[in-house]
């Protein structure tokens, strides 16, 4: 009888202390691989800023894009970096909560038009822009290409009308943003946005004409203001003469390619989404399996032993033994992965960030098995503390 106790209770040890170790993997990516909270916390550790200076200065030529631009971006990437990473996390969240079966469909379309694609959001990021610095250059060479030779002294001024003009376009963008993000991610079947242009041309035509009064060219100076206002008031009459008064988008200016390729896109992440949940869905039904599996154990070694001082001391030194060799363990797999990422080249700023990254990475299993190993000591001072506090109880 003796002998069946003791083989029974090693085979439970060993169960055990192998499915503790199977829980403790499993525990590891419960709360990472597949916690939107990990996930969106390294993100919000990364540097955008830094990377997207990284990958413009080595990866993209200079002269496909100029300095100006490079400028104006390194400005605003930091602005809007807060907003990109809020609106990411929100579509993580999302995305996890159909993996983790707590919504049907993970409709990636609505997903995206909610949060990186939303009105509010564009609109967020746009604000932060500098559109004058950017459609500078554009702008003076298709005014310059418009106007009469002898008025071309007024490209000089465009700078002040791109900078008044500014306003209005980041409103325009405001208007079409949400229409045209639904007709590429399929949710309207037609596009139809008619954007008014008369007030942009009243914007440049006072803009130009406060600029030339103020200060007119040499050839000009001599020209009373009234007569100079007179004169730039025909001009920009002419002009404005053969301006279309809208600007209508629609989905033939906008084409079938672009809207094809991102529905096929959705399709196909939507599918690799679909069976992500499928196996999710079978890791999470294992996971509680195992829990039981694991209580099953613990109350069958206490069972068999049947006193305090038994169980406690060996359930303490099954959870002792895991905590110390996992605990261990864990050390060793840091020091391996610092060794072999350290032979990889890597930008700068991720030097930092993929250490860092290793260290939360195994964080929970590295909690697990220091929890498990006090537990496993304090039962084991239980086993002693208990029989001698009963005998002097009584």
């Amino acid at each position: 009888m003796k002998f069946l106790k003791g083989l029974g209770l090693t085979l439970l040890s060993l169960l055990l202390f192998l499915s503790l170790s199977i829980f403790g993997l499993a525990f590891l990516l419960n709360n990472t691989v597949l916690s939107p909270k990990f996930i969106t916390s390294e993100l919000d550790r990364l540097d955008m800023s830094l990377l997207a200076e990284e990958v413009i200065s080595q990866q993209i030529p200079e002269e496909e894009f100029p300095e100006e631009l490079r400028a104006v971006l390194a400005d605003t990437i930091p602005k809007v970096e807060p907003l990109v990473k809020e609106q990411v996390s929100a579509a993580t969240y999302s995305i996890f909560d159909y993996l983790l079966g707590k919504r049907e469909s993970p409709d990636l379309a609505q997903t995206l038009h909610n949060t990186l694609l939303s009105s509010d959001f564009i609109v967020s990021i746009v604000d932060e822009l500098d559109i004058a610095s950017l459609a500078e250059e554009i702008v003076s060479e298709q005014f310059a290409g418009e106007m009469p030779e002898e008025m071309g002294f007024m490209t000089e001024y465009l700078d002040d009308v791109i900078v008044e003009l500014e306003p209005w376009i980041k409103e325009q963008i405001g208007v079409v943003a949400d229409p045209v993000v639904g007709y590429l991610l399929g949710e309207s079947q037609s596009l139809n946005v008619v954007i008014p242009l008369e007030p942009a041309m009243e914007i440049v035509r006072d803009s130009l004409r406060e600029a030339l009064l103020e200060s007119p060219p040499a050839e000009f100076a001599d020209l009373p203001p009234s007569l100079l206002a007179q004169q730039f008031d025909e001009f920009f009459q002419e002009f404005s003469e053969g301006m279309p008064s809208t600007f209508e988008l629609d989905e033939s200016l906008l084409g079938t390619e672009l809207r094809t390729e991102i529905a096929s896109a959705l399709a196909e992440a939507e599918v690799g989404l679909e069976q992500g949940r499928e196996v999710i869905g079978y890791f999470q039904f294992g996971y509680k399996l195992l829990i039981g599996f694991i209580v099953l154990l613990i109350l069958g070694i206490v069972l068999i032993h049947r006193r305090v001082k038994g169980a406690s001391r060996g359930l303490g030194i099954t959870f002792l033994t895991y905590g110390v060799l996992w605990y261990v363990g864990i050390f060793v797999a840091k020091y391996l992965a610092v060794t072999q990422m350290a032979q990889f080249d890597v930008p700068h700023y991720l030097e930092g960030w993929r250490f860092q990254f290793v260290d939360n990475f195994l964080a929970p299993l590295e909690m697990l098995s220091l929890g498990l190993l006090i537990g496993g000591v304090a039962l084991i001072v239980v086993s002693f503390v208990y029989p001698r506090w009963r005998q002097t109880s009584f």
